[in-house]
């Protein structure tokens, strides 16, 4: 086991544009646009309710963001996914951080949602470890669903607060295009198809660690083949949202095309495009992503 400060830094490419497996996150500020993105979907959305609720967490997260988050942890420099599953068996920290999160929204939030939080507040430190390691292991039935949003909230916190730092340090000509985040394991988000460093790459959105990590268009996200693959959208064929099938897995991711509209938010518009999911589910497709803010929807899974 190494300390980050003890893994040596990897040479960078110094073509601008030069293909970038891994797209390290800024966490306060991607948790501030965020937070601002979910405020202005909620304006014409039926929901509203609920996009107000998860724009104010959303919004202290960007504030915890850059406080204090503990000594750094120990990575393995030679393990994948360095930040998956059991990388720490020292909860502390995100912990500490998920009751920060607790007291800063409680005044923030409608009373019935305070309720849920204080109860939150009075769970015994090893219980709220215990449905911290569910979520990391796609049990999401075996937290109670209540919980699950500001859980998963803290710890998101903490891993993305120390992948950048591991980032910078993996030798990026390691990394293989996966299903799963390269740096904790978890799954993507959604797709988005950025202009930067080239037009057109498609990067998969961390749900955990907010990093990004490039994966091929017209591949299966889920199972990686290309041959029964379909691009559409349901309105406009120009749609900055639109959907990737599989028909050899009948999974479905939802690709984010950033020219269409700059402003997109992987976790956000995900959500806010709910009715999207629900016609796929009609047509016996189902979703290979897990959205952070959804999680007590979500089917339980490998993580």
């Amino acid at each position: 086991m190494s300390n980050a400060s003890e893994i040596p830094v990897m040479p960078i490419d110094p073509s601008p544009l030069a293909l970038k497996p891994l797209l390290a996150a800024k966490p306060a500020e991607v948790y501030a646009h965020r937070a601002k993105r979910l405020e202005r979907l909620a304006e014409d959305s039926p929901l509203a309710d609920y996009l107000k609720l998860c724009s104010v967490l959303v919004g202290v997260q960007a504030k915890l963001a850059v406080t204090d988050m503990g000594p750094a942890p120990e990575f393995n420099a030679d393990q994948m996914q360095p930040m998956s599953v059991g990388f720490t068996q020292d909860n502390r920290y995100w912990l500490a951080q998920l009751q920060s999160l607790l007291s800063d929204a409680l005044p923030l939030v409608p009373a019935n949602v305070a309720e849920i939080i204080r109860e939150l507040m009075q769970q015994a430190p090893e219980q709220l470890a215990d449905w911290g390691n569910c979520l990391r292991r796609g049990k999401f039935s075996d937290v109670p669903a209540q919980y699950s949003l500001f859980i998963w909230a803290a710890m998101s916190l903490y891993w993305s607060h120390w992948a950048p730092a591991l980032i910078s340090r993996m030798d990026a000509n390691a990394v293989k295009q996966e299903s799963l985040c390269p740096v904790c394991g978890s799954h993507p988000v959604a797709s988005m198809v950025r202009e930067e460093p080239r037009e057109g790459l498609r990067y998969l959105h961390c749900s955990l660690c907010e990093t990004e990590w490039h994966y091929v268009r017209a591949h299966c996200t889920a199972c990686d083949q290309s041959e029964a693959m379909e691009l559409w959208s349901f309105d406009d064929h120009q749609a900055a949202v639109r959907i990737e099938t599989c028909d050899d897995c009948k999974g479905y991711t939802k690709m984010l095309f950033v020219s269409k509209s700059p402003q997109l938010d992987a976790v956000a518009d995900d959500l806010a495009s709910l009715a999207l999911d629900a016609q796929l589910s009609e047509q016996g497709y189902s979703a290979t992503t897990v959205n952070p803010l959804l999680l007590a929807h979500e089917a339980d899974g490998s993580v």
